[in-house]
């Protein structure tokens, strides 16, 4: 019994330890689990740096061998990737939230390639609300790709730009691509005198109708005092204090919404949907107006991308000195709308036009509202008269689901942390601009990572369809166009009009 009993002792004792040895390997390969991920999810914050031997080699930007990313690129391609649900966001707010993506018929779908749609099946990161405006201002679905499509040509359509000073080079981005888009419509520039021969015969080649501008001194105060020296330049001071000819009675980048009007006006011809833009920093890849095109009612104003508000300086600042709101913070700060590209029926546009030329005179003679030193405080009253009601005629479109891309937000993103991650391998900040975009390879001049672009680098909606007009693209910077330029390529072709 006494044997018995030991031997049972011993036994339990046995396995006790085998029961704490499997105990502690457990522990083990937990806690080293838990350093991994830690390491994996706060690296950054934590001082967890990957060793420099275990880094990937540096690569010429060809895609091939590209530099890792940087730590800033993966928190900001988050903000990229939220694009995904801003589009679900928007969906609900039309009342398509249980819609799968819209794929576009067969005869209209300008997909290029299955690798495109591989970005796709990424899935969304989990939308910051602090970073997002209330969600979108359309009521319903018109101007998007889920809604109503034209099923003419764009023979009465018009697209106008004031574009005064620019090289051929500017007007074969602008007018060059927007005929081989396949813009059958009128083309009204603002321009000033003398034209180069070249343009005036490239003007005439592509059917433009340029309108030559008149400048003359403002009949207001002032708005920039000098405070040159002999021989400094003077150049923004002197168009701050030079009106056009016959709105001598608001600044000069003021002047276009009511010289734009008249110009539409004279033109009894223009009877179709009309666009106007910025010219210098917009292209078009397809017809704006074209059979398969959103249809157009009322008139439209374009969201930038969703994390870009009211909040910004641009709007907050300067509504709230002018008329004391803030939109920088709830109820009223919203996803800021871009006064660079606006979209109407003739009737909607010239209404647009004349109220915001009349806010513009209001303005002009309070002085808490008129004496902006900056540029662009033409998006401020854009924003302002949209978000207070006072273009009851007209809707908001969500960024890259309407006839418009505006890229800036996102080549912001992209070029800032491109140039971080190499300054962060030794390189200056202008020596960044001379790499390439990470993935960058073939026709596409940035990676597909970014959800942007297509295989043959032509800026996608969010449907995958090739956007129809692209407008701050130039915020990509030196390495889109200098990738453009060596490796030339579709896109390139289409820009070289």
């Amino acid at each position: 019994m006494v044997s018995i009993r030991k031997t049972s002792v011993d036994g339990g004792g046995g396995q006790l330890q085998v029961l704490f040895r499997i105990s502690w390997f457990v522990l083990i390969g937990i806690t080293g689990c838990a350093l991994l991920y830690l390491q994996h999810q706060f690296g950054a914050e934590l001082g967890l740096k990957t060793p420099t031997h275990q880094r990937g080699p540096i690569g010429d930007g060809s895609g091939d061998n590209d530099a890792p990313l940087a730590q800033a690129y993966w928190k900001k391609s988050e903000l990229l990737r939220t694009e995904r649900a801003a589009l679900q966001k928007a969906k609900v707010a039309v009342g398509l939230a249980s819609a799968p993506t819209s794929t576009p018929p067969a005869s209209i779908s300008t997909k290029q390639g299955t690798d495109d749609v591989e970005a796709s099946k990424v899935p969304p990161a989990a939308t910051n609300d602090s970073n997002e405006a209330a969600g979108t201002t359309s009521s319903n679905v018109e101007g998007t790709y889920f809604g109503p499509r034209r099923t003419v040509g764009s023979k009465d359509a018009t697209v106008m730009a004031m574009a005064s000073g620019y090289g051929l080079s500017v007007y074969k981005n602008y007018v060059g691509s927007l005929r081989k888009s396949g813009f059958e419509g009128h083309i009204i520039l603002g321009v000033s005198a003398p034209l180069d021969k070249e343009v005036e015969q490239y003007f005439a080649e592509q059917k433009v109708t340029p309108k030559i501008l008149q400048f003359v001194n403002c009949t207001f105060e002032p708005l920039v005092r000098s405070s040159n020296k002999p021989g400094e330049d003077n150049s923004h001071e002197k168009e701050q204090n030079t009106c056009a000819h016959p709105y001598s009675d608001i600044k000069l980048r003021w002047s276009r919404f009511p010289l734009l009007r008249d110009f539409l006006k004279a033109c009894e011809e223009c009877t179709g949907p009309v666009l106007i833009s910025d010219a210098r920093d917009v292209f078009f890849q397809r017809d704006p107006f074209g059979v398969g095109a959103p249809e157009v009612t009322g008139l439209q104003v374009f969201e930038e991308h969703h994390t870009q508000t009211t909040a910004h300086w641009l709007v907050r600042e300067v509504v709230r000195d002018c008329k004391g709101m803030d939109f920088g913070k709830p109820p009223l700060e919203s996803t800021m709308l871009c006064s660079g590209t606006t979209i109407g029926t003739r009737d909607a546009m010239l209404q647009y036009l004349s109220t915001m030329y009349e806010e513009m005179q209001a303005w002009t003679k309070d002085k808490k509202c008129c004496c902006n030193k900056m540029n662009g405080d033409d998006q401020s009253i854009h924003n302002f008269l949209f978000y207070t009601g006072k273009l009851p005629f007209a809707k908001a479109i969500p960024n890259r689901m309407g006839i418009i891309n505006t890229a800036g937000v996102q080549g912001s993103f992209a070029i800032e942390s491109h140039s971080e991650n190499w300054v962060k391998e030794g390189l200056t900040r202008p020596e960044s601009m001379g790499k390439s975009y990470q993935g960058a390879k073939s026709h596409r001049w940035i990676g597909k990572e970014f959800d942007l672009t297509d295989s043959s680098g032509f800026f996608t909606d969010h449907n995958g369809e090739r956007s129809r007009v692209v407008h701050q693209y130039d915020r990509f910077g030196i390495p889109m166009r200098d990738y453009l330029t060596k490796n030339k390529g579709p896109l390139y072709d289409h820009l070289d009009g």
